[in-house]
């Protein structure tokens, strides 16, 4: 849902991926609109502290291949609307530092 707001505003084309997603991954229901409104409401700098601090948590309890899968599902969503803005890559940027990948 960050890379979704990362260029300011939330395409339906990445809420579709989202949701396709998670659909396909998780058995648990996820309420979209909270999550969307809990990170709305954070400001940028925050918002960025809490993706990084999700994406170290991720690392911990994941395999590369479950860290593999993710970078190919966040790259769909920022590349949904066919380009990627500056603050999409710097939080794609941010999960390639944080998972040390090349």
């Amino acid at each position: 849902m960050t890379l979704s707001l990362a260029d300011g505003s939330i395409q339906q084309s990445e809420s579709k991926i989202i949701l396709d997603f998670l659909e396909k991954n998780y058995s648990e229901p996820i309420d979209l609109i909270k999550e969307q409104a809990f990170l709305r409401a954070l400001p940028e700098e925050e918002r960025q502290n809490h993706f990084h601090e999700t994406a170290i948590q991720f690392y911990k309890i994941s395999s590369a291949e479950d860290r593999n899968k993710i970078i190919e599902f966040a790259m769909k969503v920022v590349m949904a609307d066919k380009r990627m803005e500056t603050g999409e890559n710097a939080y794609i940027n941010e999960l390639y530092d944080a998972w040390d990948l090349a």
